[in-house]
């Protein structure tokens, strides 16, 4: 901030334990959780992600192209990307864990991450986020993780700072976007 620097934006880092008990994901009626299968899903799930996330600060479109890259890396894991369909078969919740094996080695943690939790605007308000939540964390806590993080920006107008709040998850930590003052 001496140097001319302006706080925009705050982001909170936010950690569950996985020692603590999980309540069961309780998907609303009518709707099926499955896991993503990149290829076939791609342009689905690209047009989901960015309708869930749209009203988000500093949002940018994601590509199919930059979709696939991301699928295809070393530490993406299919069974941790997961997604909620309408009885139509409309894509209308995501949520994507990952573990990286090398960062926990350096850290001397056993952590997973939230990566992206998003809801279509016309499906917020049901319930969705928080079984996709809750599932995506069953399922780094069978991978063997002891806890789970993720970064939420702290004026998200979703509500997603409750929801993690409500599930267990507490602020360990705090990251600030500056901007140059004029």
């Amino acid at each position: 901030e001496r140097q001319g620097f302006i706080p925009e934006r705050y982001f909170f880092i936010m950690e569950r334990s996985l020692l603590l008990p999980i309540s069961a994901p309780k998907l609303p009626e009518g709707f099926i959780l499955r896991q993503v299968e990149a290829q076939q899903d791609a342009e689905a799930w690209v047009e989901m992600f960015n309708e869930s996330f749209i009203d988000h600060w500093n949002h940018q479109e994601l590509t199919a192209e930059r979709y696939q890259y991301y699928v295809t890396q070393l530490h993406y894991k299919p069974e941790l990307d997961l997604i909620a369909l309408a009885a139509d078969g409309t894509f209308v919740a995501l949520c994507e864990g990952s573990i990286n094996p090398e960062a926990n080695q350096r850290s001397g943690r056993n952590e997973g991450w939230i990566d992206a939790l998003g809801t279509r605007r016309s499906f917020r308000k049901k319930g969705l986020g928080r079984a996709m939540l809750l599932a995506a964390i069953q399922k780094l806590q069978a991978a063997g993780v002891d806890s789970v993080r993720l970064c939420v920006d702290s004026e998200n107008p979703s509500g997603a700072l409750q929801l993690y709040e409500s599930v267990g998850f507490r602020k360990v930590h705090t990251n600030i976007s500056f901007v140059v003052g004029c």
